[in-house]
């Protein structure tokens, strides 16, 4: 039989071979005794997709540090997850934790491994630490940021560390930590990206701070991105299985589909949905400056903003559908926060013509998918666009949009609303980028 790690790189690494792996290192054929251990014997998918947190709001936030900094590691289409702490002296070393998503049933599942020796310590992790519905919620989901600002995250801004009072602190920390604890203990197990001096993430020196956009070639430094994107794009599956559980979905969901593509006649938000969205935005947009450690007198640019300030009439119909549905979607964001309104995963796309289907292309995309595999009338108006398949990323399927709109007549046909009139319109974007 091949020895563990031949095997390990030859399929994908997912909850069962992580629990068979625990129970058996292939060099010792006894249990895997720590998280030092255990690193080097991952596929080097996971040993080199990877992001650290230094400042967190989890329940082991005091065991975190810019010295000692939580990892995250990741397969490339996020479906699997691993996390654990660094400081071998504080509570939660060689607690593994993690997210894993099953297609099937559009759920993520978290589970948590307390390894040999951390048991031999005799430190058992508290309720509140056990208790991962208070973060994850009773449907659990990843507790991740929207693009591009990730605060406590090392690459905070937009992957890197910007020449800012913010991002010189970040790159001072962050080098310390490179210089030493990177290099013993459970960080010595990862694998860093060639071609960065502050890998895995871009160096500043390559970074254009008038800009949230970026050029697809360096996705590979950009983790927290990539994280994002593919994360998005799982969670999206998770919120359809949940808009279907709702009492009002199943007779309208032709009509909401039509209403998300703008179908006309055009089912508008009231202004004051969207001023309520807007209001409500700006004091998350303040609330996620603030924990990034902005000060009064620092430079605010606007890069770091949320990207969904630009999204409030998307997020009102979206909110409008939702609603229209009988479903309650405080849980559908993967910010911390309960009914955060950020969303956005980085992804440059949603525009046909002038009209913006940012936000909304995510539903719109399931239900697609779903209704034509229901009924085949609907298949021809179902488009994907994979922004990254040459770079080798399996996230990044967006919805072609103007192959979508030409739905509105069979959505009309259907009892939804006529189709909206778009001769002339050019498609003008289609999920090139990364942002």
């Amino acid at each position: 039989m091949a020895p563990w790690p031949a095997l390990a790189q030859s399929a994908a690494f997912n909850e069962q071979r992580l629990q068979e792996l625990l129970q058996n290192n292939p060099t010792t054929g006894r249990p895997v005794d720590s998280i030092d251990e255990l690193v080097p014997l991952l596929p080097d998918e996971l040993r080199s997709n990877f992001t650290f947190v230094y400042d967190s709001r989890s329940p082991f936030r005091d065991s975190i540090s810019p010295d000692y900094p939580r990892v995250i590691l990741f397969t490339k289409d996020g479906r699997f997850v691993l996390t654990f702490t660094g400081d071998k002296q504080k509570p939660g070393a060689n607690l593994l934790e993690s997210i894993s998503f099953d297609p099937e049933s559009a759920r993520f599942t978290l589970r948590a491994y307390l390894l040999p020796a951390a048991e031999r310590t005799g430190w058992r992790p508290s309720a509140e630490a056990a208790n991962c519905a208070s973060c994850h919620g009773a449907d659990p989901r990843p507790v991740f940021d929207s693009y591009p600002l990730w605060p406590g995250f090392y690459g905070s801004q937009q992957d890197t560390f910007p020449r800012d009072r913010l991002g010189a602190k970040e790159y001072r920390d962050y080098k310390k930590f490179l210089a030493g604890p990177a290099k013993s203990g459970v960080y010595r197990g990862l694998i860093f990206p060639a071609g960065s001096a502050v890998s895995p993430y871009i160096d500043p020196r390559h970074f254009n701070p008038d800009t949230v956009e970026v050029s697809p070639e360096p996705l590979r430094f950009l983790p927290n991105t990539r994280l994002g994107m593919a994360l998005t794009e799982l969670n999206r599956q998770r919120i359809y299985r949940k808009l279907t559980e709702g009492n009002g979905f199943a007779a309208n969901e032709k009509q909401l589909l039509a209403e998300l593509l703008d179908c006309k006649p055009i089912r508008a938000p009231p202004a004051q949905a969207v001023a309520a969205i807007g209001d409500q935005l700006k004091r998350e947009n303040a609330a996620r400056l603030e924990r990034l450690g902005l000060r009064r007198g620092d430079p605010h640019p606007d890069r770091d903003e949320m990207q969904e300030l630009q999204f409030t009439h998307e997020l009102a119909q979206i909110d409008q559908v939702a609603a229209r549905a009988g479903v309650d979607k405080s849980d559908w964001s993967m910010a911390l926060e309960p009914g955060s309104l950020a969303f956005f995963d980085g992804i440059l796309s949603g525009m046909y013509g002038r009209k913006s289907y940012y936000l909304k292309e995510d539903l719109i995309f399931e239900m697609l998918e779903h209704l034509r595999e229901r009924e085949p009338a609907f298949a021809p108006y179902f488009a994907v666009i994979k922004a990254y398949d040459e770079l080798g990323y399996p996230f990044g399927a967006r919805i072609d949009v103007s192959t979508a709109l030409r739905a509105c007549s069979l959505l009309r046909a259907a009892g939804a609303p006529r189709e909206r009139a778009s001769s002339g319109d050019v498609m003008r974007t289609g999920a090139t980028a990364g942002r």
